[in-house]
């Protein structure tokens, strides 16, 4: 099989990048680049570019094309692949959607790696909202592109338990780990002629923003002690869109919940060691300096 793989320098797509060129033939790889009419939005492009460079560093040393995307972009990529004979299209944590044009420019179309158990939790972001949900399990899903964001038929999927209290970036690795096998798999299928189209039961679909102070403002007196301990685990409380009393981003780790109330739910205590999160049941301890 002829791959391109679509990625935005994130662990997850590293990891795929590795798993793919084991199995496959990887005659191109697409990072996000370029910027739009007169610079607009050109601090994005660049964070983007730069978030970019461990993917696009391991291309270099596999000696492998690595082209840019962006959407003003679109049709001069589909003519590439095209002229590249590209059979299938990989897409692990990209920035972008693809259009339904560039999509169908591989042979066989494109696929995309998902880190969550959809339909559930669509979206830019769906790690952050399996911790505001509290599941008590996530996932990878391996689904065919289509021109919805996280909608076209389902490939394979792998469920994940959410231990509670773990760790964000463990569980992101493994996550990255699980999906980058899971995306080869998929592959492996399709050249075998072998490959699901489930389609999603939107009955049980959500799609969340991305987070941000605007969609996603953490109130400690609206959570249970446990929950939000959990939650500043899996996230970090620089994530968690909490502010101190003079208004400025909470920074640290969440260490330690202790069922009581001491103080009115909302309130923000300075300790010795950091903060002190009251909560509707109890509080949640935050090392910061």
């Amino acid at each position: 099989m002829r791959l391109v793989l679509f990625g935005s320098g994130s662990p997850m797509s590293t990891r795929a990048l590795e798993a793919l060129a084991a199995r496959h033939t990887i005659v191109a790889v697409v990072v996000p680049g370029g910027f739009g009419p007169r610079w607009r939005g050109w601090r994005r492009a660049w964070a983007r570019r730069r978030a970019a460079r461990p993917l696009a560093a391991a291309s270099r040393g596999r000696g492998l094309r690595l082209l840019r995307f962006h959407p003003r972009s679109a049709p001069g990529l589909g003519e590439e692949l095209r002229r590249l004979e590209v059979d299938l299209a990989c897409v692990a944590t990209f920035p972008h959607l693809l259009p339904a044009a560039l999509l169908a420019a591989p042979r066989l179309g494109a696929i995309g790696l998902h880190p969550a158990l959809l339909p559930r939790h669509r979206g830019p972001d769906p790690l952050f909202w399996t911790a505001h949900a509290g599941d008590a399990e996530t996932g990878v899903s391996v689904l065919w592109l289509d021109a919805g964001e996280d909608t076209g038929d389902l490939l394979l999927q792998e469920r994940l338990p959410v231990e509670r209290g773990r760790a964000g970036p463990a569980l992101y690795l493994d996550l990255a780990e699980r999906g980058a096998r899971l995306l080869a798999a998929a592959v492996d299928q399709i050249a075998a002629g072998t490959a699901a189209r489930l389609p999603q039961d939107e009955a049980l679909a959500t799609r969340e923003p991305a987070p941000s102070a605007d969609t996603c403002r953490i109130d400690p007196a609206a959570w249970s002690a446990e929950a939000l301990w959990h939650f500043l685990r899996l996230v970090g409380p620089a994530r968690s869109f909490v502010t101190t009393p003079d208004g400025r981003p909470l920074w640290g780790s969440a260490v330690t919940w202790h069922a009581g109330a001491e103080a009115p739910p909302g309130t923000m205590e300075r300790v010795a060691t950091g903060w002190r999160l009251h909560c509707r049941d109890g509080w949640v301890e935050v090392s910061a300096r």
